[in-house]
């Protein structure tokens, strides 16, 4: 087969899975009684309980909270991985390796690793010689954060 037409293939497989979870998702939401979630680009939907439940479990990590805590602050506006290390006094190994726990904890509770936070990888700088790691915490979510943590 076609490098290119394989792909292809492959990139409409992962829109359909995609597809496919969005929706079971948006179910699961109708029959907990939760129906309203938001869609963050790259992780699919969230509901209020599922941020709850990921919290609950990673609420102990100084680098996932000041991860959260600043993506709270600057809620719909995109905050850099350096922004996250000066606020958690971790070194950049240990801020990765509690990023990468919560991804785990996420994996462990629904299937797959997703956080209620957009993520990715920005351009190349010439200065540091590396791409920095960006985010991004809808609004919504954002609400939903404080309220359980108040």
């Amino acid at each position: 087969m076609d490098r290119e037409v394989l792909r292809a293939a492959v990139v409409g497989a992962l829109a359909d899975v995609e597809a496919v979870q969005k929706k079971l998702t948006g179910l699961l939401a109708d029959i907990d009684g939760t129906a309203f979630s938001v869609n963050i680009p790259r992780q699919g939907l969230w509901t209020r309980e599922q941020v709850s439940l990921l919290w609950g479990r990673v609420q102990h990590l100084a680098g996932v909270r000041a991860l959260f805590e600043v993506a709270v602050e600057r809620a719909g506006a995109t905050v850099t991985f350096t922004e996250v290390l000066e606020r958690s006094g971790l070194d950049e190994r240990q801020q990765r390796n509690e990023h990468a726990r919560l991804s785990r904890v996420a994996a462990e509770l629904f299937g797959e690793k997703r956080w209620p936070i957009e993520n990715w990888q920005g351009s190349y700088n010439g200065n540091s010689g590396k791409s920095e790691m960006l985010y991004r915490m809808d609004p919504q979510v954002a609400d939903w954060w404080r309220g359980l943590t108040s």
